[in-house]
């Protein structure tokens, strides 16, 4: 057992339900321990050209690939991209949706991220594409850009983020006057589903390190608010889109791939990992979550 892990399993009954507080040396380790395997594993989970670990949004007849573009053509909207424009991904992943978003409206970008892994495999994403976007491993709470950027966005990412008004203000500096910093993300729909003691809930939260700040969206909304950011964008994504995300794709290519990916990692990781998806889809179906894209505008 890894020393991840055996921190991960010391983790104490009653520090497994959501809101925890780290410091910044121990939520880089937690945020990290879902990401830290072979890139390969996500790639073949996700599936599609950009390997967005998301919510992808489908049209009649649509695949992976198109339906993961629809969704970042939403974020491109949002952020009212033009060619030039500097923008900023938070939490990066493998580089997909920074890539496509540079490349399709001739953006300058940067991604950051807490997990090692990815950053070689963004960074030649984004060489064989041709574009123009680096790639960094760095908390968000540590970043410190050269250049202010005309926007920020993050996918499915804020629910990590204990501190989230502290995240906000951090955008807020990071921005030029009017830029927009927009995010998706799962909020819960009520305030009692904000207890995730259950064995469903722990095991969820788990894999990722116990992490979890699902928020309500009223919440979200005051956060960015009071940090200074003008309301002033939302589109409400179906849960149907999510379940099919997860029931038509990943959990199919789980199955298709399942030997490749238990030697890319271990069979109990692929079991946990199994557990956990199916775990999402019965939160879907008890309406635990709806799921939107928020823009908000920094003050001229």
């Amino acid at each position: 057992m890894s020393a991840v892990e055996k921190l991960i399993q010391a983790t104490p009954t009653k520090r497994r339900n959501l809101y925890q507080k780290y410091d910044i040396e121990e939520e880089i380790v937690r945020l990290a321990y879902h990401y830290n395997v072979p890139c390969e594993f996500f790639l073949i989970v996700t599936g599609g050209q950009w390997n967005t670990y998301s919510c992808s949004i489908f049209g009649a007849n649509e695949n992976m690939t198109q339906a993961q573009e629809r969704k970042l053509d939403e974020f491109a909207r949002m952020m009212k991209l033009k060619p030039g424009m500097r923008i900023l991904d938070v939490g990066c992943g493998w580089g997909g949706p920074l890539t496509y978003l540079c490349k399709k409206y001739s953006c300058i970008g940067e991604g950051i991220t807490v997990t090692h892994a990815q950053i070689p495999y963004a960074q030649n994403r984004a060489f064989n594409y041709e574009v123009n976007a680096r790639f960094h491993l760095s908390h968000w709470e540590t970043f410190k850009p050269k250049e202010r950027f005309d926007a920020i966005f993050t996918d499915e990412v804020v629910v990590h983020f204990q501190d989230l008004q502290g995240f906000f203000k951090r955008c807020h500096s990071w921005l030029k006057p009017g830029g927009r910093v927009v995010n998706k993300e799962l909020h819960l729909t009520e305030k009692k589903f904000a207890d995730w003691s259950d064995p469903l809930g722990v095991h969820v939260n788990k894999v990722y390190g116990f992490t979890g700040n699902y928020r309500l969206l009223e919440d979200e909304v005051a956060c960015a608010k009071s940090a200074g950011f003008e309301f002033v964008d939302r589109l409400d994504i179906d849960m149907k889109h999510y379940t099919h995300t997860v029931q038509k794709y990943w959990l199919r290519n789980l199955k298709l791939n399942r030997e490749r990916l238990i030697k890319l990692t271990s069979e109990k990781h692929f079991n946990d990992f199994h557990k956990y998806l199916r775990c999402t889809l019965v939160s879907f179906r008890k309406n635990v979550f709806n799921q939107h894209i928020l823009a908000f505008k920094k003050y001229s």
